[in-house]
C-alpha cells in the first residue's frame, strides 16, 4: 500500500514539474518560461524559476516554436521572420525621411532670416 501512495505521489509531482512553456530559440537553445503574450512580432514571458519577477520579451523571429504547457505547439516559419526584418527596415527609412524633411524645413527657414 506504501508503495502505490508513493508511486502516485511521483506522477502527481512530475506532472507539477512539467507545467510550463517552453520557448524553442532558432539557435537551439531551449527556455523554460510561462508566456504572458504572443503579440504580432514579440512574445512576452516570466522566466520559470521567478515567476513574481520582470516580464522579458523577445522578437518571434528569433524563435522556432513556443511548446505550452498543455501540450500544443505554436511554430514559427522563416517567412515570417522576412516579413518582421521588411517592417523593420520599413519603419527606419520612414523615419529616415521624416528625419530629412525636418532637417530641410529648417534650412529653408533660417535662410530665409
Amino acid at each position: 500500500m506504501k508503495y502505490i501512495l508513493l508511486f502516485i505521489l511521483f506522477v502527481c509531482s512530475s506532472n507539477i514539474i512539467k507545467a510550463q512553456d517552453t520557448l524553442s530559440m532558432r539557435s537551439g537553445e531551449n527556455i523554460l518560461v510561462k508566456v504572458i503574450e504572443v503579440g504580432a512580432t514579440e512574445v512576452k514571458y516570466k522566466k520559470q524559476d521567478n515567476l513574481n519577477g520582470p516580464l522579458f520579451s523577445i522578437l518571434k523571429s528569433d524563435l522556432s516554436m513556443i511548446k505550452y504547457e498543455n501540450g500544443t505547439n505554436e511554430k514559427f516559419s522563416k517567412e515570417e521572420k522576412t516579413i518582421i526584418k521588411v517592417r523593420s527596415t520599413h519603419n527606419r527609412l520612414i523615419w529616415k525621411i521624416v528625419g530629412g524633411l525636418v532637417g530641410l524645413g529648417l534650412l529653408i527657414l533660417v535662410g530665409q532670416r
